[in-house]
C-alpha cells in the first residue's frame, strides 16, 4: 500500500460551494478543533471540497505542512487505515499501531486530517463497522486534530460530535454554478442560443456536479452542446463519461458503487426495487403515491430509510422521494422495476389519469390543483407505454390531452400514440378528436382540421354520430380559425343538426355558439347575437354555468365588434369573473385582452395598457401563439390610437407574422392592410 504525504492537487474549476467553504473555515480556525463531515450522492463533489477546504489560504496559514490526506478507496478496515496513518505521519508499521498514531497526533500541534471515501471502510456488509466507529470516536477525541470525512450517504458515525450535522449533506448546483463549470470545464463562454442550450442540458442532468464536469470535458473536445443536448436524450447515463473505468470518469460508475452499497444493506431486495419506482416518474414520489404503494411491499418504510441514507434519492420539504436525473437513468437501465411493482405505479397513475375533470364546472379548480403535481410524471409515464397501447392507456393519453388545453395544450402525448393504433379504429378515433382539440388550442390549424375530418369519418364508420357530430364540430371551427367561414358554417351546420336529432341540448347550443363566431366574421352581428342568446338560455336551463359564461365572452366580442362599448365590456367583466370562479386559465385571459381593447377603445390607456400586458405573460406562459398574435394586434391599434406610429407598426408585423405561421390568411391580411396604412403614414384613428 503506497502512502504520499503529499496532497493530492488543488481543483482547477471551484464554483458554487462558497458559503459551505466559508462556513467550514470558520470552524476550523476557531479556538477547538472541528469534526466535518462532507456528504452526499456519488459525483456531487465531496472529495472536491474536501480539497478545496484544504488549500484554502486561511487554513494553510492557520495548519501549514499539518495538513493530512487518506483517501480510503483502497482500504478494507479499521487496521488499514492505522496502517495509512503511520506512514503518512513517518512512524514504525509494528507494534499498537492505534496507540502510536494517537499519541503522534497529540503531541502534534494544531493539524487536520481527512479521510476520503470513507464509507468504503465505514460500511462492510452493508452496516457501520464498529472497529472503524471507535477508531474515528479516538481520533476525534484528540484535543488538537481537525477531522474531515467525505462519505456516500447521509449518515454519521456516532461516536463523534460532529460541527455540522445538519449542513453536511451537498446540494446539486444552482444553475449560474453548473454553467460556470461547464464554461470552464469546456474551455470557452457562451452566449446566445447555445447558452440557452447549454442550460437545457444542465437542467436535465439536475446540474448534478459530476454530469456537469464530464459535460464540460466532452464539449472542450469539439463536440457542440447542441450534440450534447440531443445525445443526453438518447443516451442518458451513457454520455456521462470520459473513459470507461473509474467512478471520476464515469457517473455511471459511480452511481453502481452506491447501488452496491444499497445492496449490501438490504437483503431483501425491497430497497433497490423502492429506488426503481422511485425513478420511473421523473418527478419522483409524492407522499400519496408512496403510500398508494404500500400494499405492495413489505416494509415500504424501511426501504425508504436504505434509499435515503445512500443518498441515491431523497426527501425534501414537501416529503417527494426523488432522485438526480444521472442516478435516475443509470437505474431504469440496469434495475428495472418488477413487473408487480411497475403494474403497480401504472394503476395508480392511470386512476389519476381518470379522475382528471374535463368539464369545467365549481369542481373544476380544486380537483386540478390536485391533479397539477403529478402532470409531469402522468405525461412521462404514459409516453413510455404509447407503444404497448390498451384501453387504459388510450383513455388516459385523451383525458390528459384534453385537461391540458384547459391550461398548457400539447399534443406530444396523442401525436405518440396515434401510430400504434392503426388495428383500432375506435381507439384511433378517439386519440384523432382529442389531438384535433390539443392542436386548436396549440394554434395549429391546418392539422386540427385533417385530425378532426378523419375523426368523423371514422365515428361514422364506427356508428357513433355523436362523437361525429363533436368532430365535424372541431373541423367547422379550424375552418373558421383558418378565416374559411363558408366552409366553417357548413360544418357547423351539419354537427347542430346531428346533435339535434340525437336530442343533445348542451352539443346542439355549442355548435350554435360556434356558428355565431363565423357569422360575426361575415358581420351578421345580429344573427351572432341570436345564436349566442339562444345557446346562453339553453345553458342556463341546464345549469351549465361555464358554457353561459362562454356565450357571454363571445357575446362581449361581437358587441366589440359592433362598437358597442359599454354592452361589450359588461359581458367581458361578468364572463371573467365567473372564469376566474372555474379557475379557466385559458378564457381568463381571453377576457383580460378583449377587455383591454374596450378599454383603449373608450381611451383608458392606462388600464387598457395593464389589462394587454397581462394577457400577454399569460399567453406566453401557455404557449398559446393566436392569443400572443390578438395581444400583438390590439396592442398596434391601441399604440396607433396613442399616435405612436413606429410601435404598432412593430406589433402589427409581429401579429401578421404569427397569424401567416398559423396559416389564418384573413387575419394576416388584416395587419398587412395596417402595415401598409402605417407605413405610408396615412393611418386613421382607431
Amino acid at each position: 500500500m503506497r502512502i504520499s504525504t503529499t496532497l493530492p492537487p488543488k481543483p482547477i474549476v471551484f464554483h458554487g460551494r462558497d458559503a459551505y467553504l466559508t462556513n467550514a473555515v470558520r470552524l476550523l480556525t476557531a479556538s477547538s478543533p472541528a469534526r466535518l463531515a462532507v456528504l452526499g450522492t456519488g459525483g456531487i463533489g465531496k472529495t472536491k471540497i474536501a480539497l478545496a477546504i484544504l488549500y484554502e489560504p486561511r487554513i494553510v496559514e492557520h495548519l501549514e505542512s499539518r495538513r493530512f490526506f487518506v483517501s480510503c478507496e483502497a482500504l478494507v478496515d479499521a487496521n488499514s487505515v492505522l496502517i495509512s496513518l503511520s506512514k503518512l505521519l513517518g512512524l514504525p508499521v509494528s507494534g499498537d499501531l492505534l496507540t502510536i498514531v494517537i499519541a503522534r497526533l497529540t503531541d502534534m500541534p494544531r493539524a487536520l486530517l481527512v479521510l476520503d471515501n470513507f464509507e468504503t471502510v465505514w460500511f462492510t456488509d452493508g452496516a457501520p463497522d464498529t472497529a472503524v466507529e471507535e477508531l474515528i470516536g479516538r481520533l476525534a477525541q484528540i484535543q488538537s486534530l481537525s477531522i474531515i470525512i467525505t462519505c456516500r450517504g447521509i449518515l454519521l458515525p456516532q461516536l463523534v460530535e460532529w460541527s455540522n450535522p445538519d449542513t453536511a449533506a451537498l446540494e446539486p448546483f444552482s444553475l449560474v454554478a453548473a454553467l460556470e463549470t461547464f464554461q470552464d470545464r469546456a474551455g470557452f463562454r457562451l452566449t446566445g442560443v447555445d447558452e440557452d442550450i447549454a442550460k437545457e442540458l444542465l437542467t436535465a442532468v439536475d446540474h448534478m456536479p459530476l454530469a456537469v464536469t464530464l459535460l464540460g470535458q466532452l464539449a472542450r473536445r469539439g463536440t457542440p452542446v447542441s450534440e450534447l443536448l440531443d445525445r443526453w436524450n438518447r443516451e442518458h447515463s451513457a454520455l456521462l463519461r470520459t473513459h470507461n473505468i473509474g467512478r471520476i470518469n464515469s457517473a455511471e460508475v459511480s452511481v453502481k458503487l452506491s447501488l452496491t452499497m444499497v445492496r449490501s444493506a438490504d437483503a431483501s431486495g425491497e430497497a433497490l426495487q423502492l429506488l426503481s419506482v422511485c425513478c420511473m416518474p421523473p418527478d419522483g414520489l409524492s407522499p400519496t403515491v408512496f403510500e398508494r404503494m404500500r400494499a405492495h411491499f413489505k416494509n415500504i418504510d424501511r426501504a425508504r430509510d436504505t434509499v435515503t441514507a445512500s443518498a441515491l434519492a431523497s426527501l425534501g420539504p414537501d416529503r417527494v422521494l426523488k432522485t438526480l436525473s444521472p442516478v435516475r437513468h443509470v437505474v431504469l437501465e440496469n434495475h428495472p422495476a418488477h413487473s408487480n411493482h411497475r403494474d403497480a405505479l401504472h394503476a395508480i397513475y392511470f386512476d389519476i389519469a381518470d379522475r382528471l375533470p374535463v368539464k369545467i364546472n365549481e369542481a373544476f379548480e380544486e380537483l386540478a390543483a390536485a391533479a397539477a403535481p403529478e402532470m409531469g410524471n402522468l405525461s412521462s409515464l404514459l409516453l413510455n407505454m404509447v407503444s404497448r397501447p390498451s384501453q387504459e392507456i388510450v383513455d388516459a393519453v385523451v383525458r390528459l390531452t384534453n385537461f391540458l388545453t384547459f391550461s398548457q395544450p400539447t399534443v406530444t402525448l396523442a401525436s405518440a400514440l396515434l401510430p400504434h393504433l392503426e388495428p383500432h379504429p375506435e381507439w384511433k378515433a378517439s386519440c384523432l378528436r382529442a389531438l384535433s382539440m390539443g392542436n386548436c388550442h396549440i394554434g395549429d390549424y391546418v392539422s386540427a382540421l385533417e385530425d378532426s375530418s378523419a375523426a368523423a369519418q371514422l365515428h361514422l364508420e364506427l356508428g357513433d354520430r355523436s362523437s361525429a357530430a363533436r368532430s365535424k364540430a372541431i373541423a367547422g371551427n379550424s375552418y373558421q380559425l383558418l378565416g374559411k367561414p363558408n366552409e366553417a358554417e357548413i360544418l357547423l351546420e351539419e354537427a347542430r343538426g346531428m346533435h339535434a336529432e340525437l336530442g343533445d341540448d348542451i352539443e346542439e347550443a355549442l355548435a350554435r355558439s360556434k356558428l355565431a363566431v363565423v357569422m360575426q366574421m361575415n358581420g351578421d352581428y345580429s344573427g351572432a347575437i341570436e345564436h349566442l342568446t339562444a345557446a346562453r338560455l339553453t345553458f342556463d336551463s341546464l345549469g351549465d354555468t361555464f358554457f353561459a359564461a362562454l356565450c357571454s365572452s363571445t357575446l362581449g366580442i361581437v358587441y366589440l365588434g359592433q362598437g358597442e362599448i359599454a354592452a361589450a365590456m359588461a359581458e367581458l367583466e361578468a364572463s371573467r369573473s365567473v372564469f376566474i370562479g372555474l379557475g379557466h386559465q385559458a378564457l381568463i385571459v381571453q377576457a383580460i385582452l378583449f377587455l383591454g381593447s374596450a378599454q383603449g377603445r373608450q381611451g383608458d390607456f392606462e388600464l387598457a395598457e395593464k389589462n394587454l400586458g397581462e394577457a400577454q405573460m399569460m399567453y406566453q406562459r401557455i404557449g398559446d401563439r393566436l392569443g400572443l398574435a390578438c395581444c400583438a394586434e390590439v396592442f398596434g391599434y391601441l399604440r396607433n390610437k396613442q399616435q405612436r406610429g413606429e410601435e404598432a407598426l412593430a406589433r402589427f408585423k409581429l401579429a401578421s407574422r404569427i397569424y401567416e405561421k398559423l396559416q389564418m390568411r384573413v387575419d394576416a391580411q388584416r395587419c398587412q392592410k395596417w402595415i401598409k396604412l402605417l407605413e405610408s403614414a396615412d393611418c386613421a384613428t382607431v
